[in-house]
């Protein structure tokens, strides 16, 4: 349900550079729209079915992302992975 809540996590990237992105379980806010929901139930790993990585010049809360640039953008991944804490 893409209009339902999003569990969202904001990272940096540099231009032509690998990098180890880690993102805990526990960081992930939950968002409606680039709008926190103070009301949303406890994030469930074991039902999460889609991940979906997004540019945007929204951070949270109306609040503009400070790194963002328009024009074209990449974003290589090497591998996607979860590990249990």
């Amino acid at each position: 349900d893409w209009n339902g809540v999003a569990w969202t996590q904001s990272f940096d990237t540099a231009a032509g550079e690998w990098t180890t992105v880690r993102l805990p379980l526990a960081g992930f806010v939950p968002t409606r729209f680039a709008r926190t929901d103070r009301l949303a139930r406890p994030f469930r790993a074991d039902r999460c079915t889609a991940l979906q990585f997004a540019l945007s010049k929204f951070e949270y809360d109306a609040g503009l992302n400070p790194r963002f640039e328009e024009g074209r953008f990449r974003l290589d991944v090497q591998s996607i992975g979860v590990v249990r804490a």
